[in-house]
């Protein structure tokens, strides 16, 4: 098969796997490089005709970056019907679904398009709201161990993202390294800090602005929330499921997770 043909085939099957269980993808023979990768993430993102309303970060810490050999983040997008309220019960889709606390940006106003790299302050400038959240992960894969490009096919294991508490109105330097933890149900937390996306979550949101205006000739834009990277990792769930987050030592995000349908 030529590498268009491949990488077709590769969009048709994660497209059959994104909302069932049933379906996972098989690993494929070819693997896409990272630039196709992105195209067969957009292409099976565009098939919906829905503008996107998250965009979220993967690969923020360093030491799973080193892991798989790159210098970067990666990039998924999701839908406003991604999006789900705090205290909320979603479904379980298997086979494996994962969560993660976050600190999630929330655009006042589009960032207009600009010749020079985006600073902080542009970024600030441009923010209405600091959220805490929780972001679903699931791969829609037979495996969760993907190379680089296959991560990036599969949106990033983007999935949803339970929508918490709003922090404040605009940054805070504070929320550089603040603590965060992720408890499911009544086990020990998982503690972690903001800190741990990429030394400061701001620096994740300003990097997402210049990937896009480099990559994809974009701007981030009003009402567009940014999933900046987990602070705690990734938390295998299960359904019945209880998960919380707590930010500060406050809690600031839960969500349920029902049976399969």
């Amino acid at each position: 098969m030529k590498v268009q043909d491949n990488n077709m085939a590769l969009e048709q099957a994660l497209r059959a796997a994104a909302h069932s269980s049933g379906s996972a993808a098989k690993l494929p023979q070819h693997v896409p490089t990272v630039e196709e990768a992105y195209a067969v993430q957009s292409n099976i993102y565009n098939s919906s005709h829905l503008p996107v309303t998250v965009w979220k970060l993967g690969l923020t810490g360093a030491e799973v970056r080193k892991a798989f050999g790159t210098e970067e983040p990666t990039v998924g997008r999701l839908a406003a019907s991604g999006i789900f309220n705090n205290r909320s019960e979603i479904q379980f889709l298997g086979p494996k679904m994962f969560a993660e606390a976050e600190l999630i940006f929330e655009m006042g106003e589009d960032l207009p398009m600009q010749a020079e790299p985006y600073t902080r302050s542009d970024l600030c400038a441009a923010l209405k709201g600091i959220y805490a959240g929780i972001e679903i992960v699931r791969s829609r894969f037979e495996t969760t161990k993907l190379s680089l490009p296959l991560l990036i096919a599969d949106n990033s294991m983007g999935h949803g993202l339970v929508l918490g508490r709003k922090l404040a109105v605009q940054w805070d330097d504070r929320f550089a390294d603040i603590p965060v933890s992720l408890t499911r149900n009544d086990e020990a937390p998982t503690a972690g800090s903001t800190a741990r996306v990429m030394g400061n979550p701001l620096d994740a949101a300003v990097w997402l602005a210049n990937w896009l205006r480099d990559n994809e000739n974009d701007t981030l834009k009003r009402e567009q929330l940014i999933a900046s990277g987990t602070c705690t990792g990734a938390t295998e769930m299960f359904a019945g499921d209880t998960i919380s987050i707590d930010v500060d030592g406050e809690q600031a995000a839960l969500v349920r997770l029902c049976e399969e349908i």
